[in-house]
């Protein structure tokens, strides 16, 4: 049996667990991949897409086990969701490995880790832009375009200019189909 690792790392996909478990070890931290990190002792690392994520950083909280949420590209509201939920810290995934190891390693230290900055102007749907996402992304998702355009009242054409601009908000990347872009609008906290 292995002594128990100073840090787990769990995520929804083996795959991201055990890249951020590689940049870990790479960086001279005891790290372990494991399949579940509700009640593992020490630090967690959590993958943000993790279900229920508030009732583990809770969980943990409350029996004084840290968590560094790391993943996605998450908005400001959901960062605040995230710290006050319970996590230590929170790394998007797009930030360089090192800056992984190294909030991981002031965590353990028990020093505090600075929160991203909200953005000074972060772009918003408008309300028709709500509203047009919802239908063509949620209540009518299994329907074609000219059908949804259709129930809304407006032309293809315009609907089309309308999913344009939506996806321009939520960044191309991952959006060029609805689930993507219904995910995308997910993640940001626009659905």
């Amino acid at each position: 049996m292995y002594p128990e690792p100073v840090v787990s790392v769990w995520s929804r996909w083996r795959l991201h667990a055990d890249a951020v478990t590689s940049v870990l070890v790479s960086g001279g931290v005891d790290a372990r991949t494991v399949d579940e990190g509700g009640d593992v002792d020490g630090l967690l690392v959590a993958g943000v897409l993790l279900p229920d994520l508030p009732d583990l950083l809770d969980h943990r909280r409350a029996k004084g086990r840290p968590t560094v949420v790391w993943g996605g590209v998450l908005p400001s509201p959901r960062v605040a969701a995230v710290r006050a939920a319970g996590a230590a810290a929170y790394v998007s995934m797009l930030r360089p490995p090192h800056e992984v190891v190294d909030v991981v390693r002031r965590v353990l230290a028990g020093q505090s880790v600075p929160w991203p900055a909200p953005p000074e102007a972060m772009t918003r749907l408008t309300p028709t832009e709500q509203h047009v996402a919802r239908a063509y992304l949620v209540e009518w998702s299994d329907h074609p375009r000219a059908d949804v355009a259709r129930r809304l009242g407006i032309s293809e054409r315009t609907l089309k200019a309308h999913v344009a601009n939506i996806r321009a908000k939520a960044g191309h990347w991952g959006t060029e189909t609805r689930e993507g872009l219904h995910r995308a609008l997910v993640v940001s906290g626009w659905l």
